[in-house]
C-alpha cells in the first residue's frame, strides 16, 4: 500500500495504554479500555466507559495534544455544542513518549457512519452555523490571548494543497477506488489557484469533516477531535458546508452564520473538495467503506461531473 501520511510512527496496544493510564491515574483503577478508532493522528480508546483517551500516534502529531487542551478549556462556555473537556493531561514516561489526554465521553456516531437521512443532515445545518459563528467570532487577537496559534498545517497553501491533491487523486484512480475526471479536476484546481484569500484570521477548528460531527438519535450534539485547532482563515472550517450539507441549505447555514465574501468561499469550497478525496483515499486505506461512501457523495455535492461512471 506504501507509506501514507496517516500511518503510524509509534505502536499503541491496548495493554500498553491501559497500564499508562493505570500508573498516571490512580483514581481510574482498575482500568478497563477498549480501542474505538484511529485517526490520521491519535489512537482513540474508551476508558471505564464513560472517558475518551487520545494517544499521539505519530511524532508530528505529538505537540498538538498542548495546543487543544488550552483552548478546549475555554470554549466550554463559548460554542453551543458539546466539546471535548480535557480533565486528564498525561506526560510522556519510558513506555511513551508523547503528551496525551483524556475526556468525558461525547456519546453518539459520527457523520459518516450515522446513516443519516437528507432531512436530517438538514436539521443539522442551524445547530452547526451557530457553533461555527460563534467559533469564528473569535478573532485573532482574542485567540491569541486564549493561547491559540497558527496553524501548523496551513490550509491556506493553495499550490502546496494542489499538489498533494493530485497525488491522492492519482493513487483513486491508479488503485480503482473510484474514477476522477481529470480534465475537470484541472480545471478545478485552476480555479482555486486563481483565489485570493482575505487576511481576516479567526480560531479555526482546522479539521472539520464529517467524521469530526457528532450525532445523537439523529441530531448534531457536538464536534470532537481538535487536534488542529489554531488561527487562520475561516474558509478553513467553511469547506463542510460543500462537502457534508446539501446545496440546497446553505442559504440557511449563511443566514445564521452571517455573509461571506466570494473568494472566501471559493477557497472553502476547494477546501471541501480538498477533504472530501483525501478521506476517499484514507478510508480505502483503512478499509472504511462508510467513510468512503460519505467521501464519495461529498466529492458528488461539490461538483456532480468530477466522477465518472456514477450512477
Amino acid at each position: 500500500m506504501g507509506t501514507e501520511l496517516w500511518h503510524a510512527d509509534i505502536v499503541i496496544t491496548d495493554d500498553l495504554a491501559k497500564n499508562i493510564i493505570g500508573k498516571q491515574f490512580d483514581e481510574l483503577a482498575p482500568v478497563t479500555l477498549k480501542c474505538i478508532g484511529e485517526g490520521w493522528d491519535n489512537k482513540v480508546f474508551l476508558v471505564n466507559e464513560q472517558y475518551i483517551f487520545r494517544f499521539p500516534r505519530r511524532e508530528i502529531a505529538a505537540g498538538l495534544i498542548e495546543r487543544e487542551n488550552v483552548v478546549l478549556k475555554q470554549l466550554q462556555k463559548i460554542v453551543n455544542l458539546k466539546v471535548p473537556n480535557p480533565i486528564y493531561s498525561g506526560k510522556p514516561s519510558d513506555e511513551y513518549p508523547y503528551y496525551f489526554h483524556g475526556y468525558p465521553m461525547i456519546p453518539g456516531l459520527s457523520g459518516c457512519h450515522a446513516e443519516l437521512k437528507e432531512h436530517e443532515r438538514v436539521k443539522s445545518i442551524a445547530p452547526f452555523a451557530e457553533f461555527l459563528r460563534r467559533l469564528h467570532s473569535i478573532d485573532e487577537a482574542k485567540a491569541r490571548g486564549m493561547g491559540a496559534k497558527d496553524q501548523i498545517f496551513d490550509r491556506t497553501d493553495v499550490d502546496n494543497g494542489c499538489v498533494q491533491l493530485l497525488e491522492r487523486a492519482l493513487k483513486i484512480n491508479d488503485r480503482n477506488i473510484a474514477k476522477i475526471d481529470r480534465d475537470i479536476f484541472d480545471e478545478e484546481m485552476q480555479i482555486a489557484k486563481g483565489i485570493q484569500l482575505p487576511k481576516t484570521k479567526v480560531l479555526v477548528h482546522g479539521d472539520l469533516y464529517s467524521r469530526h460531527l457528532m450525532f445523537d438519535k439523529n441530531e448534531l450534539i457536538g464536534i470532537i477531535d481538535w487536534g488542529d485547532v489554531g488561527i487562520n482563515s475561516p474558509a478553513v472550517d467553511l469547506g463542510v458546508v460543500f462537502s457534508f450539507y446539501p446545496e440546497n441549505c446553505h442559504q440557511a447555514f449563511f443566514d445564521i452564520y452571517g455573509a461571506v465574501d466570494q473568494q472566501t468561499l471559493g477557497y472553502a469550497r476547494f477546501l471541501g473538495l480538498y477533504s472530501a478525496i483525501t478521506v476517499m483515499l484514507y478510508g480505502y486505506d483503512v478499509d472504511d467503506k462508510q467513510l468512503m461512501s460519505e467521501a464519495r457523495h461529498a466529492i458528488l455535492r461539490i461538483n456532480a461531473k468530477l466522477l465518472k461512471n456514477v450512477e
